[in-house]
This record gives C-alpha cells, sequence and structure tokens, in this order.
C-alpha cells in the first residue's frame, strides 16, 4: 500500500473522531439537529477509512453507503449491525439537513453519537490490523 494512502486512511479516522467530539459538544449545548450532521459524518469518514484499507473509495454518501454494505457487510468483514448504524446515520442526517422542523429526542441523539463511538473504535481496530 502506498505511503500517501496510508496517510489518508490515518486522516479519515482522525477527521471522524474530531467530529465525533464536535456531536458531543453540540447534544451538551442542545443543537440535536447539528449533533446529528457531524455524528453522520464521523461514521462518514471512519467508512471512508475502512473501505480505503480494502483498496476501495466511494465519491458519494450513497455510494460510500452502498460499497461499504457491498464490501465490507456483505463479506462478513463487520458485523451488520454496523451497516445499519451507517444507514441510520446517512438517514437522520437527512432528515436534520433538509427538513425544516425536524425534531429528534436527545436520546435519539445520543444513540446515534454513542453507535458513531462504536463504529470508529471498530473502524480503527479493523483498518490497524491492515496497514
Amino acid at each position: 500500500m502506498e505511503e500517501g494512502v496510508k496517510i489518508r486512511i490515518k486522516e479519515e479516522l482522525e477527521v471522524a473522531e474530531k467530529r465525533l467530539d464536535a456531536a458531543k459538544l453540540l447534544i451538551e449545548k442542545g443543537m440535536l439537529e447539528d449533533a446529528v450532521n457531524r455524528a453522520y459524518y464521523a461514521f462518514f469518514h471512519a467508512a471512508k477509512a475502512v473501505l480505503n484499507v480494502l483498496g476501495y473509495d466511494a465519491k458519494t454518501h450513497s455510494g460510500l453507503i452502498s460499497e461499504f454494505g457491498l464490501r465490507i457487510i456483505k463479506t462478513n468483514l463487520l458485523d451488520k449491525k454496523f451497516g445499519q448504524y451507517l444507514r441510520r446515520a446517512f438517514e437522520m442526517r437527512e432528515t436534520s439537513d433538509y427538513e425544516i422542523g425536524a425534531i429528534f429526542s436527545r436520546e435519539e441523539v445520543q444513540t446515534l453519537v454513542n453507535n458513531a463511538e462504536e463504529f470508529i473504535k471498530t473502524a480503527k481496530d479493523f483498518v490497524a490490523k491492515r496497514l
């Protein structure tokens, strides 16, 4: 694997952690819709790292979810719950960003953030075994 690819993968995981930290701060401030957005991007960057370490990439959000499902979940490289977490995060982000008046409960957003934390930890372990 090229050094540049290794660096990009590590950067994706670092960005995922930063987005997760931002989501946690936004929950504390009661900014739930914005927390959903940041939590989704934590998933997004971690999923990109997982795909990249296997030599795959995606250019769009829906492409990323599709590739993750095809390359990671369907091949049993990770538990199917991680595919469900990613898809749910995407759906919540779409609602949060594009539906005026969308309402999420604090509990719902906290669950999303907890899932993102688990997703990132799993992604880091997955990547570490392959770099």
